[in-house]
């Protein structure tokens, strides 16, 4: 079964797994507020929203790194 995009068909593709190593910062003042190696873009953004929720001024600002902190 294809995917379908705007009445266009997508290639197709393998699932790949590839590391993220992310850091999660304060845009206006630069504190760092969290840090993570995933996966999954899912564990990625629910680290976003937990940040965003214990942080609920901060501008997170997302930054990927090429190895875990």
């Amino acid at each position: 079964m294809a995917d379908i995009w705007n009445g266009q068909a997508l290639p197709d593709r393998r699932i790949t797994q590839t590391n993220i190593h992310y850091r999660l910062y304060d845009r206006r003042t630069g504190q760092l507020l969290s840090f993570n190696s995933t996966n999954s873009i899912d564990s990625l953004v629910t680290d976003i929203l937990r940040t965003q929720r214990q942080y609920p001024g901060a501008q997170i600002h997302a930054v990927e790194y090429d190895g875990p902190a």
